[in-house]
């Protein structure tokens, strides 16, 4: 709308001289600051400028009002107003607009950012020939996003498979916690490290360290759900990050623990060599031993103060931390049965009171009621251990393959009789409700347990350091063949200026 150039506004008056004194006192418009974007409204005198569109460019003057500059269509200058705060309202609209324009111009990064994150071929099973590295440009930050700069990551025998740690029964759900743009890949999750590097949520400052699931990759752009702060009793502050088709029961893994933040006391400190250290150890270690923890309270709850157990894959970490575990509570008999290669090592580590390889299970004692912890998924061996054992086994808990193996004959993980299939989610909602863990400090046993476990570990197993793309499938051709070493952990990065050399063996 134009309005005609001799038209004079009678709630308006000549504008004060550019360097007129604006008095902060006659503030009347909360909102308004130079460059906003506003509509003219209400004016009696001059009727024909309401609905015009200008842009404050002064005030607020001594008279209360504001300068409100007009671009008028078809004059070389400009129409210039003096209005009262009641003579307009922010352009609403307008203002999104410019808000997103320099956000966008903010966002813009010079250079451009590229990332380097490896995924896997679909079609192609798990081994080494479906990994496959993938370069590109970091997407531009949109609003309530951030951008993490994955540090490092934790991986072992059970960072992939069917049943990723027990925390879903199908492999499929597991890798669509990222997905991945390209059809014909996915990507997986390992515990790791990261810190915000940019950030466009205003509850989420630039700088923090998150630890929770992060895709093996350099850098990774996220959406922001919501955020958690910490709670009354130490409970950490939480980031959520956006999922899509995130099962409720998983939606743990959508959460990412606030490790420091700009601003906290130790946020800024530097991170000494034994602090780095430990948190290399709670990366491998921390979610196999919650989770070791939960499969003792659930044999616990469900067969009592039952005293035997023998336990599948027992060189595993999450195998010795479930040993851990029994023992912590003063289980009587607990056997391991392992294969030929890994009988030395897992007999060093003490954490069983009897060690057999698995063409041994004709000679386990069966004079005592027993359950067997089922890691290995081989319905061959699942069978012999039951016409070993015969009516003195109670059950079998299925906990899922504990190492990349082939098929195994008879390979299941379906329920059969006198089994139960071991869901960490549903058993994490379950716990909350059962009076063997909530009256009995069960929460706090494991949190200060755990200190100890890792100093157990500490003396059998060894932490290794996998830089760059070359290092990481060595690495993982070595656990995927299951040639690795039982002793041995690894921590990843993929910034190569981090690791020193490019090798799997660091320091």
């Amino acid at each position: 709308m134009t309005p005609p150039p001799q038209a004079q506004a009678q709630d308006s008056q000549p504008c004060e001289p550019q360097g007129a004194k604006a008095s902060p006192a006659q503030v009347d418009a909360p909102g308004i600051f130079k460059g906003a974007p506003v509509i003219v409204r209400a004016l009696q005198g001059a009727p024909e400028y309401n609905g015009c569109k200008g842009v404050v460019t002064a005030g607020p003057f001594e008279n209360g009002r504001y300068e409100v500059t007009m671009e008028a269509q078809g004059k070389p200058e400009p129409k210039v107003l003096s209005l009262k705060p009641a003579n307009f309202v922010l352009d609403t609209d307008a203002l999104k607009e410019y808000v997103s324009t320099k956000r966008a111009e903010k966002a813009r990064r010079s250079p451009p950012l590229e990332d380097f994150a490896l995924v896997w071929a679909k079609g192609k099973g798990l081994s080494s020939k479906a990994l496959v590295s993938k370069i590109t440009q970091v997407p531009d930050l949109a609003a309530h996003h951030v951008l993490l700069r994955v540090e490092k990551f934790a991986f072992s025998q059970m960072g992939l498979g069917y049943l990723m740690k027990g925390f879903t029964r199908t492999f499929n759900a597991f890798h669509n916690f990222y997905q991945y743009g390209e059809e014909g890949f996915y990507r997986s999750a390992c515990w790791g490290y990261a810190t915000v590097m940019e950030s466009s949520h205003p509850k989420v400052a630039v700088g923090t360290r998150l630890y929770g699931l992060v895709p093996p990759c350099r850098y990774h752009l996220m959406p922001v759900g919501g955020t958690i702060p910490r709670g009354k009793n130490g409970e950490p502050a939480m980031v959520e990050l956006t999922m899509t088709d995130m099962p409720f029961n998983l939606r743990r893994f959508q959460e990412m623990e606030v490790v420091s933040a700009p601003g906290e006391q130790d946020g800024s400190a530097e991170v000494d060599g034994e602090a780095s250290l430990l948190e290399d150890w709670r990366l491998v270690l921390k979610e196999i031993y919650t989770m070791a923890f939960y499969m003792d309270e659930n044999l616990l709850v469900d067969t009592g103060m039952i005293n035997s157990v023998i336990i599948s894959c027992a060189s595993a970490k999450t195998a010795m931390a479930l040993a851990y575990c029994l023992r912590m509570r003063e289980m009587r008999y607990v056997v391991g049965l392992t294969s030929k290669e890994h009988l030395e090592f897992v007999k060093a580590t003490d954490l069983y009171h009897e060690v057999y390889t698995y063409d041994q299970v004709e000679s386990l004692p069966n004079n005592r009621t027993i359950v067997y912890m089922d890691f290995k998924c081989d319905g061959e061996l699942r069978q012999n251990i039951t016409l070993r054992m015969g009516t003195n086994l109670m059950y079998n808990m299925v906990l899922g393959p504990a190492v990349f193996q082939k098929r195994m004959k008879d390979q299941v993980f379906e329920k059969r009789a006198r089994e139960v299939l071991f869901d960490e989610s549903s058993w994490r909602e379950r716990r909350r409700m059962v009076a063997e863990v909530t009256k009995t400090g069960r929460n706090e046993k494991l949190k200060d347990s755990f200190p100890a476990f890792v100093q157990r570990l500490r003396q059998h197993v060894k932490l290794r350091r996998v830089c760059g793309e070359k290092a990481f499938k060595d690495m993982y051709d070595a656990v995927y063949s299951n040639t690795s070493s039982p002793g041995d952990a690894y921590i990843c990065t993929l910034h190569e200026e981090e690791g020193g050399v490019d090798e799997i063996w660091g320091p």
